[in-house]
């Protein structure tokens, strides 16, 4: 077995990949689902149609792993530090990320594309839930657990409040993002989340809430 040829195919179908799921990315967010194609997909990156399916067989695999990209970059955002120290600060660190993500082109792109499809496409609508914002507020609901274990935060239900959390945190500044109304600025962002941690740790951690 060559161990070489192998690892240096691997690394060609990894760059492959990744070079289909941005060419993707841009004629999906361009097009919206119902007029993007695969081979508007093919167009833009060029070779062979065999390629382009082995990688993804369907429009709608395709689209799944566009979600799961954009969504990895969210999930990143939220992964808190091995030593987690002042519950407040890695709160604001994670939520500055967090917003963040959701303002960027990309995030704003695909939350865009959702709200215009998703009516049409009710599968679709599923498949981004589950592997965006779901995924997101699934994650952070598990650290919150880890954090009513060690008796930092008192919280009945981690999920209602992770989902909770992540809303304060989204508020009207995503909206007025996605709207095109105004882009936020870093000092905004870091504003709404300060604000929202605050918000949550007095009613999670009383004996935290300022006075």
């Amino acid at each position: 077995m060559n161990t070489t040829f192998e690892d240096g195919h691997a690394r060609r179908q990894a760059v492959r990949r990744a070079e289909i799921l941005a060419a993707a990315t841009k004629v999906f967010f361009e097009e919206g689902y119902g007029r993007a194609t695969m081979d508007k997909v093919l167009a833009e990156i060029g070779g062979s149609k065999r390629t382009l399916y082995n990688h993804f067989p369907s429009k709608e695999d395709l689209f799944a792993a566009i979600v799961v990209n954009v969504s990895d970059r969210v999930l990143a955002s939220l992964q808190p530090p091995v030593d987690v120290g002042d519950i407040r600060e890695t709160l604001v660190t994670m939520g500055i990320s967090y917003l963040s993500v959701l303002v960027s082109p990309d995030g704003l792109a695909l939350y865009r594309a959702m709200i215009s499809e998703a009516p049409h496409f009710p599968e679709l609508a599923r498949t981004f839930f589950t592997n965006g914002p779901g995924r997101a507020s699934g994650h952070l609901a598990d650290f919150f657990r880890e954090q009513k274990k060690l008796g930092v935060l008192k919280v009945d239900d981690p999920q209602l409040a992770a989902e909770q959390f992540l809303s304060m945190i989204r508020g009207e500044i995503h909206l007025v993002a996605a709207l095109s109304i105004r882009k936020p600025t870093k000092k905004r962002i870091r504003e709404t989340v300060g604000h929202a941690v605050e918000i949550f740790l007095c009613g999670a951690a009383p004996d935290l809430c300022n006075d």
